[in-house]
């Protein structure tokens, strides 16, 4: 149980530590969303060699990734958790919690996403060569985006996405599943106040996610396989630790 005032703090704090972690203001990316690349600059992107597409695109993931780690380093007793199971969470949590995030640069208008200044169509990322994993990402937040989250909900759905005591490897999934449960107590009494309790059934199931995040490894892999060295030589280090290990582990 936790107090009235337990439960404010706590409010308080997932809040804070996701508007102090947030990439982009919501009001300068409001100022862009009608700003899309031209067919001449779409053109140049979908002639890229796969290689440097891809490797521009993990250097925005990663960027993304590091203020994902700020936001759960600032969350209320993570940093007391046990050190493997905090790599642990953020290992399985962080493409969880990139692709939640993706749907506020999401413009569910026309389909686009903000990517390097402009909002960028589906079929810019054509040169990857994984059309599939692309499209489940935009399908995602279109439907993410149509549930129309406040920034509190923003904040509280990717606080109990990355605190998922059902993982393996935690050593200690008892201080885990605690920080857990107060965290969507205070959430629901967050809803409750501003009655929007219906969220919580409607919120992405967590295979959902998890599904995503596979074929992104599947597809990490198949790269790997086409360009052996490119991941190792170019890609950053918080990318590699927390993706490369997995493909070679599945």
């Amino acid at each position: 149980m936790l107090s009235a005032t337990e439960l404010e703090l706590l409010m308080q704090n997932v809040v804070f530590a996701h508007q102090e972690t947030c990439q982009f203001r919501q009001e300068n990316l409001q100022i862009l969303r009608w700003e899309t690349f031209t067919p001449e600059e779409m053109q140049s992107l979908q002639q890229k060699p796969m290689d440097q597409m891809w490797e521009r695109c993990v250097c925005h993931i990663t960027d993304a990734i590091q203020y994902i780690v700020e936001f759960a380093k600032r969350l209320s007793g993570f940093m007391d958790l046990n050190p493997n199971d905090q790599i642990v969470l953020l290992k399985a949590g962080a493409m969880e919690l990139l692709l939640i995030r993706m749907s506020r640069a999401f413009n569910w208008y026309n389909s686009t996403v903000f990517f390097e200044g402009k909002y960028a169509q589906l079929e810019l990322f054509h040169s990857l060569g994984c059309h599939d994993l692309i499209s489940s990402m935009f399908e995602f937040c279109q439907s993410l985006c149509a549930l129309n989250l406040s920034e509190h909900e923003m904040a509280f759905f990717s606080a109990m996405t990355l605190l998922d005591p059902s993982l393996h490897w935690l050593q200690e999934r008892h201080k885990v599943d605690t920080l857990y449960r107060k965290i969507h107590l205070a959430f629901r009494n967050l809803l409750q106040r501003t009655h929007r309790e219906f969220i919580l059934t409607k919120l992405p199931e967590k295979e959902k996610l998890s599904s995503i995040c596979q074929l992104h490894l599947e597809k990490l892999n198949i790269f790997r396989q086409m360009y052996p060295s490119i991941a190792w030589e170019r890609f950053p280090p918080l990318y590699k630790e927390l993706f490369i290990s997995e493909t070679e582990n599945s």
